[in-house]
Protein backbone atom coordinates (compact mmCIF):
# COMPACT_ATOMS: atom_id res chain seq x y z
CA UNK A 1 0.00 0.00 0.00
CA UNK A 2 1.03 3.60 -0.33
CA UNK A 3 3.19 4.71 2.58
CA UNK A 4 1.79 7.78 4.38
CA UNK A 5 4.16 10.57 5.35
CA UNK A 6 3.37 11.23 9.00
CA UNK A 7 4.17 14.66 10.44
CA UNK A 8 6.91 14.46 13.06
CA UNK A 9 6.14 15.35 16.64
CA UNK A 10 8.96 15.42 19.17
CA UNK A 11 6.72 14.24 21.99
CA UNK A 12 5.32 11.27 20.10
CA UNK A 13 1.79 10.83 18.86
CA UNK A 14 -0.35 9.67 21.73
CA UNK A 15 -0.24 9.55 25.49
CA UNK A 16 0.18 6.45 27.62
CA UNK A 17 -2.44 3.79 27.17
CA UNK A 18 -5.17 3.30 29.76
CA UNK A 19 -5.36 0.40 32.23
CA UNK A 20 -7.98 -1.31 30.06
CA UNK A 21 -5.74 -0.91 27.01
CA UNK A 22 -2.80 -2.39 28.92
CA UNK A 23 -4.96 -5.40 29.82
CA UNK A 24 -5.80 -5.78 26.15
CA UNK A 25 -2.11 -5.66 25.26
CA UNK A 26 -1.37 -8.46 27.74
CA UNK A 27 -4.22 -10.56 26.38
CA UNK A 28 -3.09 -9.88 22.82
CA UNK A 29 0.48 -10.87 23.63
CA UNK A 30 -0.70 -14.11 25.18
CA UNK A 31 -2.83 -14.87 22.14
CA UNK A 32 0.10 -14.24 19.81
CA UNK A 33 2.31 -16.53 21.88
CA UNK A 34 -0.25 -19.30 21.38
CA UNK A 35 -0.55 -18.40 17.69
CA UNK A 36 3.18 -18.69 17.14
CA UNK A 37 2.92 -22.20 18.60
CA UNK A 38 6.09 -24.15 18.10
CA UNK A 39 8.16 -20.97 17.95
CA UNK A 40 7.29 -19.64 21.40
CA UNK A 41 6.62 -22.92 23.17
CA UNK A 42 9.70 -24.81 22.08
CA UNK A 43 12.07 -22.51 23.98
CA UNK A 44 10.47 -23.17 27.36
CA UNK A 45 12.94 -25.81 28.53
CA UNK A 46 16.06 -24.54 30.32
CA UNK A 47 19.26 -26.03 28.93
CA UNK A 48 22.65 -25.27 30.43
CA UNK A 49 25.00 -23.82 27.83
CA UNK A 50 28.70 -24.21 28.66
CA UNK A 51 30.92 -21.35 27.51
CA UNK A 52 34.69 -21.39 27.37
CA UNK A 53 37.26 -18.61 27.66
CA UNK A 54 38.00 -16.78 24.42
CA UNK A 55 39.60 -13.59 23.19
CA UNK A 56 37.74 -11.14 20.96
CA UNK A 57 39.78 -8.81 18.74
CA UNK A 58 40.10 -5.38 20.32
CA UNK A 59 38.65 -6.49 23.68
CA UNK A 60 41.14 -6.39 26.54
CA UNK A 61 39.38 -8.60 29.05
CA UNK A 62 38.59 -12.28 28.46
CA UNK A 63 35.23 -13.20 27.02
CA UNK A 64 33.27 -16.44 27.13
CA UNK A 65 32.25 -18.08 23.87
CA UNK A 66 30.18 -21.07 22.81
CA UNK A 67 27.39 -22.26 20.57
CA UNK A 68 23.86 -23.49 21.08
CA UNK A 69 22.82 -26.18 18.63
CA UNK A 70 19.23 -25.65 17.48
CA UNK A 71 17.02 -27.31 14.85
CA UNK A 72 17.19 -25.45 11.57
CA UNK A 73 13.45 -26.16 11.30
CA UNK A 74 11.76 -26.06 14.74
CA UNK A 75 8.94 -28.15 13.24
CA UNK A 76 11.47 -30.97 12.76
CA UNK A 77 13.37 -31.12 16.06
CA UNK A 78 15.18 -34.29 14.97
CA UNK A 79 16.28 -32.75 11.67
CA UNK A 80 19.37 -30.76 10.72
CA UNK A 81 20.97 -28.78 13.53
CA UNK A 82 22.77 -25.47 13.20
CA UNK A 83 25.07 -23.77 15.76
CA UNK A 84 24.08 -20.36 17.13
CA UNK A 85 27.36 -18.77 18.15
CA UNK A 86 27.52 -16.62 21.27
CA UNK A 87 30.09 -14.34 22.86
CA UNK A 88 29.57 -13.01 26.37
CA UNK A 89 31.74 -10.21 27.73
CA UNK A 90 31.27 -10.53 31.50
CA UNK A 91 30.72 -7.51 33.71
CA UNK A 92 34.07 -5.98 34.66
CA UNK A 93 33.18 -6.00 38.38
CA UNK A 94 32.95 -9.77 38.37
CA UNK A 95 29.33 -9.58 39.55
CA UNK A 96 26.83 -9.58 36.70
CA UNK A 97 23.25 -8.48 37.07
CA UNK A 98 20.75 -10.89 35.48
CA UNK A 99 19.78 -8.46 32.68
CA UNK A 100 22.53 -8.32 30.04
CA UNK A 101 22.60 -5.96 27.07
CA UNK A 102 21.87 -7.98 23.93
CA UNK A 103 22.91 -6.44 20.62
CA UNK A 104 20.72 -7.02 17.56
CA UNK A 105 22.51 -6.17 14.33
CA UNK A 106 21.19 -4.63 11.12
CA UNK A 107 21.78 -5.27 7.45
CA UNK A 108 20.03 -7.66 7.52
CA UNK A 109 23.07 -9.90 7.68
CA UNK A 110 25.67 -8.33 10.00
CA UNK A 111 27.50 -10.32 12.66
CA UNK A 112 27.15 -9.21 16.29
CA UNK A 113 30.33 -10.93 17.47
CA UNK A 114 32.45 -9.29 14.78
CA UNK A 115 31.22 -5.89 16.06
CA UNK A 116 32.25 -6.61 19.66
CA UNK A 117 34.87 -3.84 19.80
CA UNK A 118 32.40 -1.14 18.75
CA UNK A 119 29.68 -2.07 21.23
CA UNK A 120 32.07 -2.69 24.10
CA UNK A 121 33.24 0.89 23.57
CA UNK A 122 29.79 2.43 23.13
CA UNK A 123 28.26 0.65 26.10
CA UNK A 124 31.30 0.70 28.41
CA UNK A 125 29.61 2.71 31.24
CA UNK A 126 27.02 -0.06 31.64
CA UNK A 127 29.38 -3.02 31.46
CA UNK A 128 30.72 -2.76 34.98
CA UNK A 129 27.79 -4.72 36.38
CA UNK A 130 26.14 -6.10 33.23
CA UNK A 131 27.25 -8.59 30.62
CA UNK A 132 27.37 -7.74 26.93
CA UNK A 133 25.64 -10.56 25.06
CA UNK A 134 26.52 -10.96 21.38
CA UNK A 135 24.56 -13.56 19.44
CA UNK A 136 25.25 -14.11 15.77
CA UNK A 137 21.87 -14.38 14.06
CA UNK A 138 21.46 -17.67 12.21
CA UNK A 139 22.91 -17.19 8.74
CA UNK A 140 25.54 -14.66 9.90
CA UNK A 141 29.03 -14.75 11.41
CA UNK A 142 29.73 -18.35 12.40
CA UNK A 143 26.07 -19.28 12.89
CA UNK A 144 25.60 -21.37 9.74
CA UNK A 145 26.58 -18.37 7.57
CA UNK A 146 24.84 -17.79 4.26
CA UNK A 147 27.61 -15.87 2.56
CA UNK A 148 27.53 -14.64 -1.03
CA UNK A 149 30.15 -12.45 -2.65
CA UNK A 150 29.16 -10.51 -5.73
CA UNK A 151 32.35 -8.42 -5.77
CA UNK A 152 35.48 -9.55 -7.61
CA UNK A 153 37.72 -8.28 -10.43
CA UNK A 154 35.99 -10.76 -12.75
CA UNK A 155 32.57 -9.30 -11.92
CA UNK A 156 33.62 -5.62 -11.88
CA UNK A 157 31.91 -4.81 -15.18
CA UNK A 158 28.69 -6.40 -13.94
CA UNK A 159 28.94 -4.42 -10.70
CA UNK A 160 28.87 -1.17 -12.67
CA UNK A 161 25.51 -2.17 -14.10
CA UNK A 162 23.72 -4.36 -11.55
CA UNK A 163 23.46 -3.95 -7.80
CA UNK A 164 22.46 -7.63 -7.53
CA UNK A 165 23.98 -9.41 -10.56
CA UNK A 166 21.39 -12.10 -11.33
CA UNK A 167 23.82 -14.80 -12.41
CA UNK A 168 25.76 -14.38 -9.17
CA UNK A 169 22.57 -14.41 -7.08
CA UNK A 170 21.37 -17.63 -8.71
CA UNK A 171 24.76 -19.26 -8.35
CA UNK A 172 24.91 -18.40 -4.67
CA UNK A 173 21.37 -19.60 -4.07
CA UNK A 174 22.14 -22.93 -5.73
CA UNK A 175 25.25 -23.38 -3.58
CA UNK A 176 23.53 -22.46 -0.32
CA UNK A 177 20.49 -24.67 -0.94
CA UNK A 178 22.72 -27.73 -0.85
CA UNK A 179 23.31 -27.29 2.89
CA UNK A 180 20.56 -24.94 4.13
CA UNK A 181 16.79 -24.57 4.04
CA UNK A 182 16.70 -20.91 3.08
CA UNK A 183 13.09 -20.55 4.29
CA UNK A 184 14.25 -20.94 7.90
CA UNK A 185 16.31 -17.77 8.27
CA UNK A 186 13.79 -15.00 8.90
CA UNK A 187 13.48 -12.97 12.12
CA UNK A 188 10.91 -15.42 13.48
CA UNK A 189 13.60 -18.08 13.71
CA UNK A 190 16.19 -15.68 15.10
CA UNK A 191 13.79 -14.60 17.85
CA UNK A 192 13.35 -18.20 18.90
CA UNK A 193 17.12 -18.76 18.84
CA UNK A 194 17.71 -15.69 20.99
CA UNK A 195 15.14 -16.82 23.52
CA UNK A 196 16.79 -20.23 23.61
CA UNK A 197 20.15 -18.59 24.32
CA UNK A 198 18.65 -16.40 27.06
CA UNK A 199 17.17 -19.40 28.82
CA UNK A 200 20.21 -21.61 28.33
CA UNK A 201 22.45 -18.97 29.93
CA UNK A 202 20.01 -18.47 32.81
CA UNK A 203 19.44 -14.77 32.17
CA UNK A 204 16.41 -12.78 33.17
CA UNK A 205 14.77 -10.27 30.80
CA UNK A 206 17.16 -8.70 28.30
CA UNK A 207 18.03 -5.10 27.54
CA UNK A 208 17.72 -5.13 23.74
CA UNK A 209 20.05 -2.79 21.86
CA UNK A 210 19.13 -2.61 18.19
CA UNK A 211 19.85 -0.45 15.16
CA UNK A 212 18.43 -0.25 11.64
CA UNK A 213 17.08 -3.65 10.52
CA UNK A 214 18.04 -5.02 13.93
CA UNK A 215 15.13 -2.96 15.28
CA UNK A 216 12.78 -5.12 13.23
CA UNK A 217 14.30 -8.19 14.89
CA UNK A 218 13.72 -6.49 18.24
CA UNK A 219 10.05 -5.86 17.42
CA UNK A 220 9.55 -9.51 16.45
CA UNK A 221 11.19 -10.64 19.69
CA UNK A 222 9.10 -8.20 21.73
CA UNK A 223 5.92 -9.64 20.26
CA UNK A 224 6.90 -13.29 20.64
CA UNK A 225 8.47 -13.01 24.10
CA UNK A 226 7.01 -9.91 25.76
CA UNK A 227 8.17 -10.94 29.24
CA UNK A 228 11.75 -11.55 28.13
CA UNK A 229 12.58 -7.88 27.55
CA UNK A 230 13.38 -5.40 30.31
CA UNK A 231 14.23 -2.35 28.14
CA UNK A 232 14.77 -1.63 24.46
CA UNK A 233 16.91 0.82 22.49
CA UNK A 234 15.70 1.28 18.91
CA UNK A 235 18.07 3.41 16.85
CA UNK A 236 17.03 4.36 13.29
CA UNK A 237 14.00 2.12 13.61
CA UNK A 238 12.59 0.07 10.69
CA UNK A 239 8.86 -0.69 10.99
CA UNK A 240 7.65 -4.28 10.57
CA UNK A 241 4.73 -3.11 8.42
CA UNK A 242 6.47 -1.33 5.52
CA UNK A 243 7.52 -2.83 2.21
CA UNK A 244 11.20 -1.98 1.87
CA UNK A 245 12.71 -0.91 -0.47
CA UNK A 246 9.53 0.77 -1.74
CA UNK A 247 10.24 3.73 0.55
CA UNK A 248 13.84 4.19 -0.62
CA UNK A 249 13.13 6.49 -3.56
CA UNK A 250 11.20 9.16 -1.62
CA UNK A 251 13.48 8.87 1.41
CA UNK A 252 16.62 9.42 -0.64
CA UNK A 253 15.10 12.22 -2.70
CA UNK A 254 14.53 14.08 0.55
CA UNK A 255 18.09 13.29 1.66
CA UNK A 256 19.53 14.52 -1.65
CA UNK A 257 17.62 17.80 -1.44
CA UNK A 258 18.87 18.21 2.13
CA UNK A 259 22.46 17.67 0.98
CA UNK A 260 22.08 20.34 -1.70
CA UNK A 261 20.59 22.74 0.85
CA UNK A 262 23.41 22.06 3.32
CA UNK A 263 26.01 22.72 0.61
CA UNK A 264 24.31 25.94 -0.43
CA UNK A 265 24.22 27.13 3.20
CA UNK A 266 27.89 26.29 3.72
CA UNK A 267 30.18 29.10 2.51
CA UNK A 268 33.09 26.86 1.46
CA UNK A 269 30.87 24.35 -0.35
CA UNK A 270 28.83 27.02 -2.10
CA UNK A 271 31.97 28.80 -3.28
CA UNK A 272 33.52 25.57 -4.56
CA UNK A 273 30.38 24.18 -6.19
CA UNK A 274 27.90 27.02 -6.83
CA UNK A 275 26.11 25.02 -9.55
CA UNK A 276 26.16 21.55 -7.99
CA UNK A 277 22.43 20.95 -8.54
CA UNK A 278 22.60 21.73 -12.26
CA UNK A 279 25.81 19.69 -12.53
CA UNK A 280 23.96 16.77 -10.94
CA UNK A 281 21.16 17.09 -13.49
CA UNK A 282 23.70 17.08 -16.30
CA UNK A 283 25.42 13.98 -14.89
CA UNK A 284 22.07 12.17 -14.68
CA UNK A 285 21.22 13.09 -18.29
CA UNK A 286 24.54 11.69 -19.52
CA UNK A 287 23.98 8.46 -17.60
CA UNK A 288 20.41 8.28 -18.86
CA UNK A 289 21.66 8.20 -22.46
CA UNK A 290 23.15 4.76 -21.82
CA UNK A 291 26.33 5.72 -23.63
CA UNK A 292 28.63 6.26 -20.63
CA UNK A 293 31.78 4.13 -20.72
CA UNK A 294 34.58 3.97 -18.14
CA UNK A 295 37.95 2.25 -17.97
CA UNK A 296 38.50 -0.72 -15.69
CA UNK A 297 41.77 -2.52 -14.93
CA UNK A 298 41.95 -5.79 -16.82
CA UNK A 299 39.49 -4.70 -19.50
CA UNK A 300 40.84 -3.84 -22.93
CA UNK A 301 37.87 -1.65 -23.78
CA UNK A 302 35.81 0.79 -21.68
CA UNK A 303 32.78 -0.81 -20.03
CA UNK A 304 29.25 0.59 -19.60
CA UNK A 305 28.43 2.58 -16.47
CA UNK A 306 24.76 2.15 -15.61
CA UNK A 307 22.63 5.05 -14.42
CA UNK A 308 20.83 2.85 -11.92
CA UNK A 309 24.01 1.55 -10.35
CA UNK A 310 25.36 5.08 -9.92
CA UNK A 311 22.22 6.44 -8.27
CA UNK A 312 21.99 3.39 -5.99
CA UNK A 313 25.53 4.09 -4.83
CA UNK A 314 24.68 7.77 -4.28
CA UNK A 315 21.71 6.59 -2.19
CA UNK A 316 24.08 4.68 0.10
CA UNK A 317 26.25 7.78 0.56
CA UNK A 318 23.29 9.79 1.86
CA UNK A 319 22.85 7.68 4.98
CA UNK A 320 25.34 9.67 7.06
CA UNK A 321 26.62 13.26 6.92
CA UNK A 322 30.28 12.23 6.70
CA UNK A 323 29.67 10.41 3.41
CA UNK A 324 27.20 12.96 2.06
CA UNK A 325 29.80 15.70 2.58
CA UNK A 326 31.88 14.29 -0.29
CA UNK A 327 29.03 14.16 -2.81
CA UNK A 328 29.24 17.74 -4.18
CA UNK A 329 32.93 17.16 -4.98
CA UNK A 330 32.17 13.75 -6.55
CA UNK A 331 29.33 15.20 -8.63
CA UNK A 332 31.59 18.00 -9.83
CA UNK A 333 34.33 15.55 -10.79
CA UNK A 334 31.84 13.50 -12.82
CA UNK A 335 30.53 16.67 -14.44
CA UNK A 336 34.06 17.50 -15.60
CA UNK A 337 34.47 13.96 -16.99
CA UNK A 338 36.35 12.32 -14.12
CA UNK A 339 34.25 9.28 -13.14
CA UNK A 340 37.00 7.59 -11.12
CA UNK A 341 35.58 8.63 -7.70
CA UNK A 342 32.19 7.17 -8.66
CA UNK A 343 33.62 3.93 -10.05
CA UNK A 344 35.98 3.48 -7.09
CA UNK A 345 33.09 4.16 -4.71
CA UNK A 346 30.82 1.58 -6.34
CA UNK A 347 33.47 -1.15 -6.34
CA UNK A 348 34.56 -0.35 -2.78
CA UNK A 349 30.94 -0.44 -1.63
CA UNK A 350 30.51 -3.86 -3.25
CA UNK A 351 33.56 -5.22 -1.42
CA UNK A 352 32.24 -3.84 1.85
CA UNK A 353 28.83 -5.46 1.40
CA UNK A 354 30.29 -8.85 0.53
CA UNK A 355 32.62 -8.74 3.53
CA UNK A 356 30.34 -7.33 6.19
CA UNK A 357 26.89 -8.63 5.26
CA UNK A 358 25.69 -12.19 4.81
CA UNK A 359 23.82 -11.66 1.54
CA UNK A 360 22.13 -15.06 1.69
CA UNK A 361 20.61 -14.09 5.04
CA UNK A 362 19.71 -10.68 3.59
CA UNK A 363 17.71 -12.31 0.80
CA UNK A 364 16.08 -14.84 3.12
CA UNK A 365 14.75 -11.96 5.22
CA UNK A 366 13.75 -9.38 2.61
CA UNK A 367 12.44 -11.87 0.06
CA UNK A 368 10.02 -13.19 2.68
CA UNK A 369 9.26 -10.16 4.83
CA UNK A 370 9.28 -7.26 2.34
CA UNK A 371 9.09 -8.03 -1.35
CA UNK A 372 5.91 -10.17 -1.37
CA UNK A 373 3.95 -7.23 0.05
CA UNK A 374 4.92 -4.62 -2.55
CA UNK A 375 1.86 -3.77 -4.61
CA UNK A 376 2.64 -2.95 -8.21
CA UNK A 377 0.15 -0.09 -8.35
CA UNK A 378 2.07 1.68 -5.56
CA UNK A 379 5.43 1.61 -7.36
CA UNK A 380 4.93 4.62 -9.66
CA UNK A 381 3.37 6.62 -6.82
CA UNK A 382 6.42 6.06 -4.63
CA UNK A 383 9.18 6.33 -7.24
CA UNK A 384 8.05 8.82 -9.90
CA UNK A 385 10.03 12.06 -9.94
CA UNK A 386 12.88 10.73 -7.79
CA UNK A 387 16.51 10.30 -8.79
CA UNK A 388 16.51 6.63 -7.68
CA UNK A 389 13.28 5.77 -9.44
CA UNK A 390 12.38 2.08 -9.28
CA UNK A 391 15.95 0.81 -9.91
CA UNK A 392 16.67 -0.60 -6.43
CA UNK A 393 13.17 -2.03 -6.12
CA UNK A 394 13.40 -3.84 -9.47
CA UNK A 395 16.89 -5.14 -8.65
CA UNK A 396 15.64 -6.59 -5.39
CA UNK A 397 12.51 -8.03 -7.00
CA UNK A 398 14.63 -9.80 -9.62
CA UNK A 399 17.02 -11.18 -7.00
CA UNK A 400 14.11 -12.44 -4.89
CA UNK A 401 12.44 -14.17 -7.82
CA UNK A 402 13.17 -17.83 -7.15
CA UNK A 403 14.64 -17.29 -3.66
CA UNK A 404 12.82 -19.61 -1.22
CA UNK A 405 10.21 -17.77 0.84
CA UNK A 406 9.21 -18.43 4.41
CA UNK A 407 5.51 -18.58 5.30
CA UNK A 408 4.77 -15.80 7.78
CA UNK A 409 2.07 -15.98 10.46
CA UNK A 410 -1.07 -14.02 9.66
CA UNK A 411 -0.34 -11.13 12.03
CA UNK A 412 3.44 -11.09 11.58
CA UNK A 413 3.53 -7.69 9.88
CA UNK A 414 1.03 -6.08 12.24
CA UNK A 415 2.52 -3.14 14.15
CA UNK A 416 3.90 -4.19 17.53
CA UNK A 417 2.32 -2.93 20.75
CA UNK A 418 4.23 -3.08 24.02
CA UNK A 419 4.69 -1.42 27.38
CA UNK A 420 8.43 -2.20 27.58
CA UNK A 421 10.39 1.02 28.35
CA UNK A 422 11.92 1.98 25.01
CA UNK A 423 14.27 4.72 23.88
CA UNK A 424 13.89 5.71 20.22
CA UNK A 425 16.80 7.62 18.72
CA UNK A 426 16.96 9.03 15.21
CA UNK A 427 18.96 11.70 13.44
CA UNK A 428 17.50 14.48 11.36
CA UNK A 429 20.24 13.80 8.76
CA UNK A 430 19.43 10.07 8.54
CA UNK A 431 19.15 9.14 4.87
CA UNK A 432 18.22 5.53 5.61
CA UNK A 433 15.30 5.67 8.01
CA UNK A 434 13.23 8.86 7.87
CA UNK A 435 11.67 10.50 10.91
CA UNK A 436 8.21 9.22 10.06
CA UNK A 437 9.45 5.64 10.60
CA UNK A 438 9.96 6.45 14.28
CA UNK A 439 6.57 8.13 14.45
CA UNK A 440 4.94 5.07 12.91
CA UNK A 441 6.49 2.57 15.35
CA UNK A 442 6.64 4.59 18.56
CA UNK A 443 2.93 5.40 18.72
CA UNK A 444 2.23 1.82 19.87
CA UNK A 445 4.93 1.79 22.55
CA UNK A 446 3.16 3.06 25.64
CA UNK A 447 6.38 3.63 27.62
CA UNK A 448 8.64 5.51 25.24
CA UNK A 449 11.03 8.40 24.85
CA UNK A 450 11.90 9.83 21.44
CA UNK A 451 15.15 11.67 20.86
CA UNK A 452 15.84 13.39 17.53
CA UNK A 453 19.49 14.42 17.25
CA UNK A 454 20.13 17.31 14.87
CA UNK A 455 23.14 16.68 12.65
CA UNK A 456 23.17 12.92 13.24
CA UNK A 457 22.82 10.26 10.54
CA UNK A 458 21.89 6.60 10.36
CA UNK A 459 22.54 4.56 13.56
CA UNK A 460 25.13 7.04 14.77
CA UNK A 461 26.07 7.42 18.43
CA UNK A 462 27.19 10.27 20.67
CA UNK A 463 27.88 10.96 24.33
CA UNK A 464 24.49 12.50 25.02
CA UNK A 465 22.64 9.46 23.67
CA UNK A 466 24.99 7.22 25.67
CA UNK A 467 24.04 9.02 28.88
CA UNK A 468 20.32 8.79 28.14
CA UNK A 469 20.64 5.11 27.35
CA UNK A 470 22.55 4.46 30.58
CA UNK A 471 19.71 6.13 32.49
CA UNK A 472 17.16 3.93 30.72
CA UNK A 473 18.99 0.71 31.53
CA UNK A 474 19.76 1.57 35.14
CA UNK A 475 16.24 2.75 35.95
CA UNK A 476 14.18 0.64 33.51
CA UNK A 477 12.16 3.82 32.97
CA UNK A 478 11.86 6.47 30.26
CA UNK A 479 10.69 9.11 32.72
CA UNK A 480 12.42 12.43 32.13
CA UNK A 481 14.47 11.33 29.12
CA UNK A 482 12.64 13.52 26.60
CA UNK A 483 13.21 16.51 28.90
CA UNK A 484 16.95 16.17 28.27
CA UNK A 485 17.33 16.75 24.51
CA UNK A 486 20.72 16.24 22.93
CA UNK A 487 22.63 19.20 21.47
CA UNK A 488 23.08 19.39 17.72
CA UNK A 489 26.03 17.58 16.18
CA UNK A 490 28.05 19.91 13.90
CA UNK A 491 27.94 18.79 10.29
CA UNK A 492 31.31 17.65 8.95
CA UNK A 493 33.06 19.99 6.48
CA UNK A 494 32.26 19.41 2.82
CA UNK A 495 35.07 18.03 0.70
CA UNK A 496 36.25 20.79 -1.60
Amino acid sequence: MSLPRKPWRDSGCEGDVSTRQKQRLRVGSAALAIFFGLFSGAAAAHTALPLSACRLPGIARPARCGALDVPEDPGRPDGRKIPIHIARIPASSGKSLPDPIAVLMGGPGESAIEAATLYAKWLAPLLKDRDLLLVDQRGTGKSAPLNCDFSSPALAADELRDFFPLAAVRSCRGRLEKTADLKRYTYLYFAKDLEGVRRALGYGPLNLFAGSYGTRAAQVYLRMYPHSVRTAYLGSVVPVDIEGPLDFARTEQTALERMFANCNANLACHRAFPHVRSEWNDVIERLQSGKMRVSLPGHAKPVPLGRGRVVEWVRSQLYRPANAAALPWIIHRAFTGDWAPVVDGILSNGRHIGKDISLGLFFSVVCSEDMPFVRERDVPLETRGTFLGDYRLREQQSACRGWPRSTLPKDYRKAVQTGVPTLFVTGDQDGGTPLWFTDRVARRFSSRAIIVVRGQGHTEWNGCVARLYATLVRSASVRGLEARPCPAIPLPPFKT
